[in-house]
């Protein structure tokens, strides 16, 4: 009994490498662990942008999250050529596809809400932009959890990872409806609320493609 039961240990180990190689799981496991591993790191630079006490920093920050944006689409194009050369893979094409694109809008939704802060001159940032920063942060770091269970196989805390993430965007939601409200009651100036406005709808925005890339995990869980 115990030599065929070694044998049968073997034999699976043997059978998981060579499903790992068939299906470049490793690849594609790297390069979507950078593009969660990039997206946490934008979105806690936009954290620190939103709790400076010295705004003399901000510049710097802006240019860093831009070449983290661009270091992101590259990851993307490099995940899509992938698809392009490569037979056997991990997941279906089109989750994969989806999956990359997904993380990719959630940088750039990040670098758009920290462009418009950063182009409209912000120098005060309110309670309700920073709660909508700490929300993305919390939602890109249960993205990055999720990423690593898809590919160690161990899926059964993606449905709460998605859950939670949709808990996120509720309460995204409700900061950002009740500060526009505030803001459209308190502001009297017209190019002030403007600005607001557009820089709480990119915040706002960064938590709904969070959402996005939940949808995408769902998918991929019904079709196993």
């Amino acid at each position: 009994m115990p030599p065929i039961f070694g044998i049968s240990v073997v034999m699976n180990r043997m059978s998981g490498y060579f499903s790992n190689f068939l299906t470049n799981r490793e690849l594609f496991s790297n390069q979507f662990g950078l593009a969660a591993n990039n997206l946490v790191d934008m979105a806690a630079m936009l954290q620190t942008v939103v709790n400076l006490e010295k705004l003399s920093g901000f510049e710097y920050l802006f240019k860093q999250i831009d070449k983290k944006e661009s270091v992101g689409d590259d990851i993307t194009h490099r995940i899509h050529l992938s698809l392009n050369k490569i037979v056997f893979t991990p997941l279906d094409r089109p989750d994969i596809h989806a999956l990359a694109s997904g993380i990719d809008d959630v940088a750039d939704a990040i670098r758009e809400a920290v462009g418009r802060m950063f182009l409209y001159n912000i120098d005060e940032f309110s309670a309700p932009i920073k709660q909508l920063s700490a929300i993305i942060l919390s939602a890109c770091v249960e993205i990055k959890n999720a990423i690593t269970l898809l590919f160690t196989k161990k899926t059964g805390g993606l449905a709460v990872i998605c859950c939670q993430i949709k808990n996120y965007v509720h309460e995204a939601n409700a900061v950002y409806y009740k500060a526009l409200a505030t803001l459209f009651k308190d502001e009297s100036n017209a190019i002030k609320l403007l600005k607001y406005r557009e820089i709480l709808f990119s915040l706002n925005s960064s938590v709904n493609k969070c959402k996005n890339v939940t949808d995408v995990f769902n998918t991929i869980m019904i079709g196993r």
